[in-house]
């Protein structure tokens, strides 16, 4: 899942065998290599590289260095089967092309590179998630919950007609499916971030587990031995938008001003040894929402219902079911029989301000709504010898919003459709991981170890709660065919 492998088979002109040829995988951009030799028919094998560009050299005495050029992506085996010249070995031959088929595997997946995401366009939030609709079998990715329960923005989607919630998310490897709410992810790394997503459909391998629907695996972009760095602002306003249709007649376009901004540094801490990659995103919305209401009338307010053609019944008269019941006389409710909190109430309540036939979204409120949300992904990787390497991922996620009621003090639902429960939750994602140690060739292992917050915190003026829920992932023993042993623990608290 964090990895990718390369696999081929080496022969003479004569299509035999070569065995005892030596195969070296350099990554370009951090230098690292790896080492095999082939076996008595002619077969090698690398199961776990680190994404990215590899110069494959392969050379045996009596025969010319071949060096051929493969790109490894997360979860996947690339065949790359060299045929030698006879010749010296000072002599080379080069190939720029591997092939593009993976034969070596069943499943049925589509991958999406950073490539992708840096020319499509993608809608306002910049989610990796709604390219996930140009693939076979996804049914349109489509935002789900408030603001507060989903701050991350995370997108739904249903893979070949299959429910929701059996989609399983990893980031570097980490699950990163939201603990209460399964169908989402708790955290969408920055666009900027992501390397590769691979998506797996059908006909699964045993170590992609806990998906019945897709198994996507979002890859972290690395530092390397060069400096890159990236820097972006988009902007959006109400001169873009059309006029919503919820405005009532001679009211102005309502102002929208939303800038996502940030950028991306990844280079070098000790040169083919240790690398770090950052990138940030900033999201600040204003914006002016609103919404409609339904409130009395200044008559209805004082208990005179003329208004209104449907006469009004006296709740004290007639039978307990409701029968031969009295109305009231000319459709006016007595003083005394409104309650001194249903006075109250309603004297806080405002009056209609939209003109027009009927009684009910006749009040239109509308006030400022923030939103802040700040993301930032960090990577670190060591590569200590040519058999360790490892990593380790912080994502952090933070917002601020604040949605005022329609009604002021009085309450009512919120002027804008992001939903309730102001909160400022704090999000982080740490994964650390160790893949591969190498000991041989032929075998390795790799030990994973995730720890997967999801904090949140909500408060309003008369209660406060926090919720967490930490999910402890441990996976040190790989099988002999290249799965894993996954056990996990998850701890739910709420205080």
């Amino acid at each position: 899942m964090c990895n990718g492998s390369v696999v081929g088979n080496v022969k003479d002109p004569s299509d035999a065998a070569v065995a005892g040829a030596v195969v070296t995988a350099t990554h370009r951009e951090t230098g690292q290599s790896r080492q095999a030799v082939t076996s008595d028919g002619g077969g090698f094998s690398f199961p776990t590289l680190q994404a990215g560009d590899y110069e494959l050299r392969v050379s045996r005495d009596g025969f010319r260095t071949s060096t051929t050029e493969v790109t490894v992506t997360i979860d996947s085996i690339v065949r790359a089967d060299v045929s030698l010249q006879l010749g010296a070995v000072a002599e080379s031959v080069q190939v720029t092309a591997a092939a593009l088929l993976q034969t070596d595997r069943s499943e049925v997946r589509a991958e999406m590179t950073a490539r992708r995401f840096q020319n499509l366009p993608v809608p306002v939030g910049r989610n990796y998630q709604n390219l996930l609709r140009v693939l076979p079998g996804f049914r349109p990715p489509s935002n789900a919950h408030s603001v507060p329960t989903n701050p991350s923005r995370a997108l739904t989607y249903n893979v070949n007609g299959v429910s929701q919630s059996i989609n399983n998310v990893r980031i570097d490897g980490a699950r990163s499916n939201a603990p209460w709410l399964p169908h989402i992810t708790s955290f969408v790394p920055t666009l900027e971030a992501i390397d590769t997503v691979n998506v797996v459909t059908n006909s699964f391998d045993a170590e992609q587990g806990l998906a019945g629907g897709a198994a996507v695996n979002v890859q972290i972009r690395s530092g390397g031995n060069d400096f890159h760095g990236s820097a972006f602002e988009y902007h959006t306003n109400h001169r873009l938008k059309a006029k919503p249709w919820i405005l009532p007649q001679g009211r102005q376009k309502p102002k929208l001003v939303n800038n996502e901004f940030g950028g991306t540094l990844g280079g070098p801490i000790v040169r083919d040894k240790a690398f770090f990659f950052v990138s940030y995103e900033g999201t600040p919305n204003r914006e002016f929402a609103s919404r409609l209401g339904t409130v009395p009338t200044p008559l209805q307010k004082v208990g005179n219902l003329t208004e209104s053609t449907t006469p009004i019944y006296d709740p004290m008269t007639g039978n307990r079911d409701g029968a031969g019941r009295s109305p009231f006389a000319g459709n006016i409710v007595p003083a005394a029989r409104i309650s001194r909190i249903t006075r109250k109430l309603v004297d806080l309540t405002p009056n209609p301000n939209v003109v027009g036939a009927g009684f009910t979204n006749k009040f239109f409120a509308g006030d400022s709504y923030l939103f802040d949300r700040h993301r930032a992904d960090t990577k670190l990787n060591w590569n200590p010898s040519s058999k360790l390497s490892m990593f380790g991922r912080y994502s952090i996620l933070n917002y601020d919003m604040t949605n005022p009621q329609m009604f002021g003090e009085l309450g009512g639902p919120e002027v804008s459709g992001a939903g309730g429960n102001p909160a400022r939750p704090l999000e982080g994602r740490i994964a650390l991981l160790g893949p591969p140690l190498t000991s041989s060739p032929q075998t390795s292992s790799w030990t994973h170890i995730t720890v997967t917050p999801w904090p949140t915190r909500r408060w309003n003026k008369r209660a406060w709660t926090r919720s967490w829920a930490w999910t402890f992932l441990a996976s040190p023993e790989p099988t002999a065919r290249g799965g894993s042993r996954e056990v996990g623990l998850r701890l739910p608290l709420v205080f």
